[in-house]
């Protein structure tokens, strides 16, 4: 079998999981849609250990800055020039921290801060619900990489 059809079956597999779990299954908390920008920031990554590493530092410090940015929006009075420009100097710390290599992954930064603002942005315990859900799609992406590779060798024999 094709490896691009190997990694169809598995990922298809690991969706239908994936979808019970994060909407099945209410009382977890997760975000479905943010653990599939998880998933794909993995292959975008380029898979692998790296594709799980590099997302995850970069995209848990994307949620966290932007958690606390956030507060301090809130903390200034909420105005739209707070906003404007404390989003402006999240923006620039995170394209900043790229020079720490644990967090060179720049556009994982901004989807995790992207999908921290797409959850409603609150500062409570939702934000620990987005990590998680990035965890979650993170490994869902590792494991469908990991099945597919396993069945296209599988049929190749």
């Amino acid at each position: 079998m094709k490896i691009t059809h190997a990694l169809g079956t598995s990922i298809a597999l690991l969706v239908a999981f994936w979808v019970y779990v994060s909407i099945g299954l209410p009382e977890l908390k997760l975000y479905p849609w943010i653990g599939f920008v998880a998933w794909a920031a993995f292959f975008a990554a380029g898979g692998g250990r790296a594709g799980v590493v590099k997302p995850l530092a970069a995209s848990t410090a994307g949620i966290t800055l932007t958690a606390l940015t956030m507060y301090a929006v809130g903390q200034s009075g909420g105005s739209l020039v707070a906003l404007m420009l404390l989003v402006a100097v999240l923006a620039f710390v995170l394209v900043a921290i790229s020079d720490i290599g644990l967090f060179s992954y720049t556009p994982a930064a901004f989807l995790g801060a992207a999908t921290y603002f797409g959850s409603g942005s609150k500062i409570d315990e939702s934000i620990a619900f987005v990590i998680l859900s990035w965890v979650a799609g993170l490994l869902l992406g590792f494991a469908s990489e990991a099945i597919g590779h396993k069945i296209a060798r599988q049929t190749a024999a």
